[in-house]
């Protein structure tokens, strides 16, 4: 493919032999005019019969600019390929956090023993990737056996599971006359886990005060353990081994000494991931603040030794992660949580019917969903859920508050019926859901991450849930 440089060089070396050959069509012009009809167009045009003696210095030009355009020409079909360059892509992660940095660097090697004169790669970035640092391109030359790096920082913005690439390539001659365009499909994914910010905030505040801020919601169970409970009278059956002889001395009475146990919970995070859940704006949907919350309390599950799972659903169980505990399978909870997308619709009871089967132990579950499905239906997976000793609590993101207030007063006043109407139908589902003593907790975009740690260090203070 011939550049625009390059034509208007081509162009211009023919017009030159053009011109060239022009001057003798005048000169014999002018003497055909002057042997018929006697007429000498010399005194009209004075130069006319000099004008031959630029020829030669105009066609030797043209005839060096073609002959060099047609070297260039040879030289980039032969010497100037693709398959000479070796083209490679390392991350400094390729899984990380929204919100944090990942430097690109990519080593570009010339492979060949000729010269590559004019190299041009730009890769290509997802739009949901900032470049912060330094360019995404490079144009440069390659000397034989040669390699050329260069590099950037990108910041990930959003969760998800995303591609760098592919690579656009060009390759041109030296002069830049000839060129040719590329799309190298040469991939890396990247994960991007919801973002860690709010486990930071809480890992900060853990640092500041201690137990202070979290112990009184520790789940205890009275019986063999090492903490104290506290002293009470001898009953029938009580072992000999657990009485207090000097309590029973001061009171005249056998006294048994009493200790706790710290237990444990069995949590399980159902995810709605219905259509409706991608609502909101474009970086931050109802989906991936639901996301957030799940982060924390995987994380809040994984320190106290926990047993965590999650479910993801929209007409049905999409992603199902067992419960377990530990680093690892906080891990697998982030990876699982990076590839949600919002799509279908929500039947929250056929997630549960699906869930009870896989699941035979009593748990806690706590429900992120926007309860935008039928009431009936969220009815009914409230009672499946009872009937197998799954104790649900629902935190409901209020779908309008998640959107753009607009600032008019027309479009406002049309947000704020929309809104009356979207809290009339919630407080329909919450007291259907009432009589099973089941809450729902609303929420907005500002309240939801607290509201969902909140929530979960009060049940596990209750026991639900526990093992």
């Amino acid at each position: 493919m011939i550049t625009r440089r390059g034509g208007l060089f081509v162009l211009f070396g023919v017009a030159l032999e053009l011109f060239a050959l022009s001057f003798y069509a005048m000169r014999d012009f002018a003497n055909f005019i002057y042997d018929t009809f006697g007429i000498d167009l010399a005194l009209y045009l004075p130069n006319i019969y000099n004008l031959v003696y630029l020829s030669p210095a105009l066609i030797i030009l043209s005839s060096i600019m073609l002959v060099s355009a047609t070297i260039s020409f040879i030289q980039y079909s032969f010497f100037t390929r693709i398959e000479f360059i070796q083209i490679r892509r390392e991350l400094s992660t390729d899984r990380c956090f929204a919100g944090d940095f990942v430097t690109v660097v990519i080593k570009i090697t010339n492979k060949s023993r000729f010269w590559i004169g004019n190299l041009f790669i730009s890769d290509i970035i997802p739009d949901t990737f900032d470049l912060v640092l330094g360019e995404n391109y490079i144009s440069t030359a390659l000397p034989p056996k040669s390699t050329a790096k260069f590099s950037y920082v990108i910041r990930s913005g959003v969760r998800g599971v995303y591609k760098l690439g592919p690579m656009q390539v060009v390759l041109q001659d030296r002069a830049g006359f000839f060129m040719k365009q590329y799309l190298v499909e040469y991939y890396d994914e990247i994960r991007v886990y919801p973002s860690y910010e709010d486990v930071r905030r809480l890992e900060f505040l853990q640092k500041a005060y201690g137990t202070i801020l979290f112990g009184r919601y520790r789940v205890r169970e009275k019986g063999h353990g090492y903490d104290f409970w506290g002293i009470r009278k001898y009953e029938v059956g009580d072992s000999v081994r657990a009485i207090d002889w000097k309590a029973s001395a001061r009171t005249g009475s056998l006294m048994i000494r009493e200790y706790e146990a710290e237990k444990n919970i069995k949590l399980y995070i159902f995810i709605d991931a219905s259509s409706s859940m991608s609502a909101g704006s474009v970086r931050l949907t109802k989906l991936d603040y639901v996301a957030r919350a799940a982060v924390l309390l995987s994380y809040l599950a994984n320190r106290a030794q926990d047993l965590f799972g999650l479910v993801v659903f929209s007409d049905g169980i999409k992603e199902f992660v067992p419960a377990n505990k530990g680093r690892r399978h906080f891990y697998r909870i982030l990876d699982t949580l990076a590839g949600i997308d919002s799509e279908g619709a929500s039947n929250l009871s056929r997630t549960m019917k699906e869930f009870v089967m896989r699941e035979k132990r009593a748990a806690l579950g706590i429900v992120l969903s926007d309860l935008e499905g039928d009431p009936t239906i969220i009815e009914e997976a409230v009672k499946v859920a009872l009937a197998r000793n799954v104790f649900l609590l629902f935190i409901a993101p209020i779908g309008p508050l998640f959107e753009r207030i607009p600032s008019d007063e027309i479009t406002r006043s049309f947000f704020e019926v929309v809104l009356t109407e979207y809290v009339k139908r919630r407080e329909q589902i919450r007291s259907r859901l009432a009589r099973y003593s089941v809450p729902i907790i609303d929420v907005g975009p500002e309240d939801l991450i607290g509201v969902a740690l909140e929530t979960f260090l009060k049940a596990k203070a209750r026991g639900i849930g526990m093992i």
